[in-house]
């Protein structure tokens, strides 16, 4: 009998689900399904299903504290994750669609009849059976096509600034499209696995990126074609080439420790004071000495360092705020509006009003 999990905080609509004639029920084509627990929030079935092994969770969308979405992405990352689906009437399509990307089995509107709980019991039934059957964990393919010390390896080349690695990630997920044995059932899967434990190694290790590209981009949908593999391999790589280029721009080598260390503390800190003086004074070192060290090596003087620091800064809070623009500039420590928004169009090659701001998503950004 499989276990299943229900999320739903509505008393009656659990009471509903649970009514259906459909549980414990054991036929040739279908091992039979119980409910095991139930779970009126997010958090709750997190919680759930770190302690539990859970077969199939039915999870309402719009859920107290963690959504529908995030339980989904949290649970995908055990290495034996459950079939999850959604059960909804408010299912919007970007939503089905990053739902997709992050593995839902299934999505059925309410009401849901007893008919439409056959059928994904027996499509539930027939992928857990053939999981079973191929042993399918996440670290089988993942150790299977790439080690661990390649991830390691890619994201030291990601850290090097060497453009290599783009490549390494095309021939990646182009190589698990390839395979058409057994070993890949699920290829779509497996690549945002891979992605965002390759994006998730990134920003541990910079943390700073976070002011100039928040995670939460690489988990925006926003391609608009989703149906062949050649299209997973382009809305993955046009990301990861992205944020590689950002942060090849960002954050330029120096063979200089003392310069590599201020650029980290500045990239760290883009909203404080950080003019010459002040990171003179921060880092105790001579005003005048500074200024001749950035002369002698750095392709760009300090002053246009910071202000490539900060514009892209700005941009960052342009796309993802809904913060009026002059008090951006003031944020960022320009008083005069008007010289703001030149030097915004000189360093990042557009206009602030060429900007689309929609409800905070990042919906301008180039390769």
């Amino acid at each position: 009998m499989y276990k299943v999990l229900i999320v739903e905080p509505q008393e009656f609509s659990v009471n509903a689900l649970l009514s259906l004639p459909v549980w414990k029920v054991k036929t040739a084509c279908c091992d039979g399904f119980e409910c095991i627990a139930v779970a009126k929030n997010g958090q709750e079935a997190i919680d759930l299903a770190e302690k539990n092994d859970f077969d199939l969770i039915l999870t309402e969308i719009n859920l107290p504290l963690r959504d529908g979405l995030q339980v989904l992405k949290q649970v995908r990352k055990s290495n034996h994750p459950p079939l999850v689906v959604f059960i909804s009437d408010i299912v919007t399509f970007a939503y089905a669609r990053e739902g997709f990307i992050y593995g839902v089995f299934d999505y059925l509107p309410k009401p849901v009849s007893s008919t439409d709980m056959e059928k994904l019991f027996e499509r539930a039934d027939e992928e857990l059976k053939r999981l079973q059957k191929q042993s399918f964990t996440v670290s089988h393919p993942v150790n299977y096509h790439f080690s661990p010390d390649q991830i390691k390896r890619m994201l030291y080349d990601f850290d090097q600034r060497d453009e290599n690695v783009i490549n390494k990630f095309k021939n990646m997920t182009r190589s698990i499209y390839g395979m058409s044995d057994a070993r890949i059932h699920n290829p779509d899967m497996l690549i945002s696995k891979l992605y965002l434990a390759l994006i998730e190694g990134i920003y541990e290790r910079n943390p700073w990126i976070q002011y100039y590209v928040p995670q939460s981009f690489h988990e925006q949908i926003d391609y608009l074609e989703l149906e062949k593999s050649e299209d997973f391999v382009a809305f993955y790589l046009r990301k990861f080439k992205f944020l590689f280029e950002k942060y090849r721009v960002l954050n330029p080598a120096f063979d200089d420790k003392t310069l590599a260390q201020i650029q980290l503390y500045v990239l760290s800190h883009p909203e404080e004071d950080l003019r010459l003086a002040t990171i003179s004074s921060k880092f105790y070192l001579n005003h005048t000495y500074l200024s001749n060290l950035y002369g002698r090596k750095s392709t760009l003087h300090y002053s246009q360092l910071i202000t490539l620091v900060k514009m892209h800064r700005a941009e960052c809070l342009i796309n993802y705020t809904e913060e009026p623009i002059e008090d951006i500039s003031l944020r960022l420590g320009y008083k005069d509006l008007r010289y703001f928004l030149k030097l915004f169009q000189d360093v990042i090659g557009k206009s602030v009003s060429e900007y689309i701001r929609n409800e905070g998503q990042y919906v301008n950004y180039s390769i």
